[in-house]
């Protein structure tokens, strides 16, 4: 049955692009005009193999967004490409969560390492917190679906996120400034300056600052955040080239925040969890279902009112990088040595409060929250013939982390805990591409990977009072935290043993990962391509006590991946009209997925577990026409048939009933252990359709340029739990987006408006949302953006 339903969709590419084909090779079309080509579809430059080549002539499933089109369909954040990249969802503000066709990571605590991976002109940014921010004075971002195990650093077993940054220009003197005013007392501040160095060099500065309220009633979902990246670019003679990149953010406000999904009738959707009513509506719950189960569920005075939560964020990213480019003759020297820091205190207001950095004690002490060093280091050699393209490096990472965060859920979850983690990994890697006749080439590529990864200092302690102290598990009496027992308000009780070292834990991953495919010119603006790739994501440890071996911190396997890819890229009509399309087959081992889960202490963690295998089956089509002098029509659209095939966790009897989830529950064992079995659910925050239509228009007018853009996203209803209850299946929406400027002949200066959202459509995305480990069926979920509308302002000089 599955193979029947890939060769059905293989069939479907082809007969999409077939008579295209045919069409292609029967006529030679002669020059375009310079009319023609003012009027074509413009080229955009990649470099997603690590050479420079155009996006329709790259063998790879690939999106491209330009730094205009950006700016024009309000991509200012990570979450924002949803609207304009069909297959992939966003969501978690500073904590980012990006799922490309399903599979992502929950991105959350310091274990997480995202499935696809977010780089800044070529080094990872390794930690989630750090990707926002860094959306301004970009020349393009290139979106890669699908494994990338041969030529990215680690990790990347779901995609990839490259943002480019707009380069120094050599020799020239120039800039902009934009501002944008819009609701929610929306005020940004955009700009670059360029200048000259002598005559071999040039400088950069760019910088954004935004100031908004929050879209949810408690005040979050806001965006304060400011932005400054400083790069330098020499020429040291004719063959070697040197860039160098230094960079801030800081994000500040009271950060992302949650809604209650399904929303309570005459709520609005964008009622935050931690708003007198919502937290209100948790204890009423609490109470209801405590009565129910005839005492069996928490009775609500063991439960903290979510509305006493505190909401803040504070993150600060630095990073520092350097690029050399070195001509040896026909082949270039590359290296790309990189560092960032980042410092994270942050508030996640789940059905328990997750705060790095947050307040315990009645004195104001607070935990000491994230912090994050990581180092490294790619050197590759590449170089190019008529007939062979290849490139070879070595690259090394190393990623020292330190966390130190608060879980406040009332007197029953009531902890401190603190972990130090360790990461170090080398690879080597090769991928050539050879022209075995006119018009046809293969590709293979392999990578090595060696990733040890270690977890130490690991301590849990009660905050009194508190009644979560189960007895220890290595032989330390039981630690009562009340203060009859003299525990003071805020204090400190150990609950699993501390003894220095004990829970110390380190593990090595290796790995060879592949890639094998071919491409063919069909004619000359229609290439056909297809490859079988691995990847490969490492495991590591849970911040949190085995569940079967309690001596011992609770680790995750290794994710991989085997994808399969048969697309079509084509141009016609005087470059007029292009039609992309793609069948694809992921099949992953041991995918890694992450949620609130019970732990040997019989505590509440936010841990990775393996879901044994998962498959995902789909296709992509994509168009954009310009039929019309100054008219563009694009559209776009993903089919997803994804689900999880083994999907295998063990869970305490106690904590899991059937009103928890719609998986089936065996019967608990010896040690009162159950599984969960949710084999055969479809992928979490994978729609089964989803893309983009959109229109747009440029008329001369009074010596300059009207433009006119209308755009609408859309998707099916997806799952955002892997409990799989009805009331965590997100309806289907579209997104409509309209914006209209006006620019000058000369482009100095640019006045526009824009409204997104335009009927106020509720879109859950799931991102931080969970359900509650006291109460059977309240869970949450990040949501976008309601209507937006404001105007932009740009000079330019």
């Amino acid at each position: 049955m599955r193979k029947s339903k890939l060769v059905r969709l293989c069939t479907v590419v082809c007969a999409v692009s077939a008579p295209c084909c045919v069409h292609a090779q029967q006529t030679e079309s002669p020059p375009a005009s310079a009319e023609a080509n003012a009027q074509g579809i413009g080229d955009i430059v990649v470099t997603a193999q690590r050479r420079t080549e155009d996006a329709q002539r790259t063998a790879l499933s690939i999106e491209v967004l330009g730094g205009e089109q950006l700016r024009n369909v309000g991509v200012s954040n990570p979450d924002d490409i949803t609207k304009v990249v069909p297959g992939v969802q966003v969501s978690g503000g500073a904590t980012t969560q990006i799922y490309v066709r399903g599979v992502g990571d929950f991105g959350v605590t310091a274990v997480a390492n995202p499935a696809v991976v977010t780089s800044l002109d070529g080094v990872a940014i390794s930690r989630p917190q750090a990707i926002s921010g860094n959306l301004f004075d970009l020349e393009r971002v290139e979106v890669l679906r699908g494994p990338q195990g041969t030529l990215y650093g680690r990790n990347a077993s779901g995609g990839a996120l490259n943002l480019l940054t707009a380069q120094p220009r050599l020799g020239e003197l120039s800039g902009y400034a934009e501002g944008t005013v819009g609701n929610y007392d929306l005020l940004g501040i955009e700009g670059a300056v360029n200048a000259p160095l002598g005559g071999r060099g040039a400088l950069r500065l760019s910088y954004q600052l935004t100031s908004r309220d929050g879209y949810l009633s408690d005040g979050s979902d806001d965006d304060k955040h400011q932005s400054v990246r400083l790069q330098t670019r020499f020429e040291l003679g004719d063959r070697l080239t040197v860039r160098a990149l230094a960079s801030y953010t800081h994000l500040g406000g009271r950060g992302p925040g949650l809604t209650i999904i399904p929303a309570p009738p005459a709520l609005s959707p964008w009622t935050g969890n931690t708003s007198d009513v919502a937290g209100d509506l948790f204890i009423k719950a609490a109470a209801d279902a405590f009565a129910a189960s005839g005492g069996q569920s928490p009775p609500p005075f063991l439960l903290a009112n979510p509305k006493d939560y505190e909401l803040f964020q504070d993150v600060d990213s630095y990073a520092g990088q350097a690029q050399l480019d070195y001509d040896l003759g026909g082949v270039t020297l590359t290296a790309i040595p990189g560092y960032r820091r980042t410092e994270t205190r942050i508030t996640v207001p789940t059905n328990f409060l997750y705060s790095l950095g947050g307040r315990y004690g009645p004195a104001g002490e607070r935990a000491d929250g994230e912090t994050s060093d990581q180092y490294s280091l790619e050197i590759r050699l590449s170089g190019d013939t008529e007939r062979l393209d290849w490139v070879v490096g070595a690259y090394g990472f190393k990623e020292d982390q330190s966390t130190d965060f608060v879980l406040r859920g009332g007197p029953i979850l009531s902890t401190r805990n603190s972990l130090d983690l360790s990461t170090e990994a080398l690879a080597a890697f090769g991928q050539a591409t050879w022209g075995v006749l006119d018009g046809v080439r293969l590709t293979g590529g392999v990578r090595y990977t060696r990733d040890k990864r270690g977890a130490s200092n690991f301590q849990v302690q009660a905050i009194s009072p508190s009644i979560t102290v189960p007895a220890a598990v290595t032989g330390l009496p039981p630690a009562p935290c009340l203060p009859e027992t003299g525990a003071a308000p805020g204090s400190l009780c150990p609950l699993v043993n501390q003894a220095p070292g004990f829970y110390d834990s380190a593990v090595t991953f290796e790995r060879v990962t592949w890639k094998a495919g071919f491409e063919a010119d069909l004619a000359e603006r229609s290439l056909l391509f297809g490859d079988v790739s691995t990847g490969f994501k490492a495991g590591g440890f849970n911040q949190a006590v085995s569940l079967t071996t309690p001596t011992e911190l609770n680790p995750f396997r290794p994710e991989t991946v085997t994808a399969y890819t048969l697309g079509i890229k084509n141009r016609f009509l005087d470059n007029r009209l292009q039609v992309n399309a793609e069948a694809f087959y992921l099949d992953y081992n041991n995918l890694q997925l992450s949620g609130n889960a019970f732990d040997g202490a019989g505590l509440v963690s936010i841990a990775t577990q393996n879901a044994g295998k998962a498959r995902v089956l789909g296709g992509n089509l994509n168009v954009i026409a310009k039929p019309w002098r100054g008219g563009t029509l694009r559209g776009s659209v993903e089919y997803l048939d994804a689900e999880y095939r083994e999907y295998l966790v063990q869970q305490p009897a106690a904590f899991v009933s059937p009103q928890r989830t719609t998986c089936a529950i065996s019967a608990p064992n010896a040690g009162g252990i159950v599984t969960v079995d949710c084999s055969g659910k479809t992928l979490i925050r994978s729609p089964r359709w989803s893309g983009a239509v959109g229109f747009g228009q440029e008329v001369d007018l009074a010596g300059g340029t009207l433009a006119f853009d209308a755009d609408a996203a859309f998707a099916t209803s997806r799952y955002l739990t892997t409990d799989f209850l009805p009331s965590q299946r997100a309806d289907g929406y579209v997104n409509v987006s309209l914006s209209l400027s006006y620019r000058p002949a000369g482009d100095r200066w640019l006045i526009g408006a824009f409204v997104r959202n335009l009927t106020n459509e509720v879109i859950y995305t799931g991102g931080g949302g969970t359900q509650s480990p006291f109460v059977d069926g309240w869970t949450t979920s990040a949501i976008a953006p309601p209507r937006t509308y404001g105007a932009r302002f740009r000079v330019s000089f």
